[in-house]
């Protein structure tokens, strides 16, 4: 009888052991995927708040160089002739706060004043597009402020393929 006690005792021990150390791996699984997915996420964070102070030093730069547009034509002032709209140009494209892609100052035609577009680059495949309008003396209008993708520049490395 005292046989038949100890093997009883024994296998209760054997079933309350191998729950808790599965229990245990459960644990460490988990705590191991928490703490992989919180370190992916403060990535991620560090990532996109780069992005976003980029993208905020662009649009500052861009706003300057709008303020920068609008006194250019000065109230009451004759319309810029072409000398005056290539030194705007020159201006816009030589800002120091701010990697100019480009810088296109032209005259809108009959009456409608002058178009001012620029880039600003945010980071290596966004660009800040904006286009200012200038219909009269004084006054600035936002016609475009928006960002756009850089197409990526991939190398002329193609295989020679028979064409049949």
């Amino acid at each position: 009888m005292k046989d038949n006690k100890n093997l009883h005792s024994a296998s209760g021990i054997g079933v309350v052991t191998l729950f808790v150390v599965l229990l245990i791996l459960c644990l460490t699984v988990f705590s191991v995927l928490t703490f992989a997915s919180a370190n992916a996420d403060m990535r991620l964070s560090a990532k996109n708040s780069e992005m976003v102070k980029a993208y905020y030093a662009a649009d500052n730069a861009a706003a300057r160089i709008s303020a920068d547009v609008t006194a250019f034509w000065k109230p009451g002032a004759a319309k810029p002739g072409a000398r005056a709209i290539a030194a705007l140009e020159e201006k816009i494209a030589a800002y120091a706060d701010a990697e100019i892609s480009y810088a296109d100052v032209r005259d809108a035609g009959e009456g409608k004043g002058l178009l001012v577009s620029y880039g600003i680059f945010v980071d290596t495949l966004l660009t800040l597009e904006v286009t200012l309008s200038l219909p009269r003396a004084g006054v600035c209008e936002i016609a475009g402020w928006r960002v756009m993708a850089d197409e990526p520049t991939l190398e002329e490395d193609m295989l020679p393929v028979w064409e049949g």
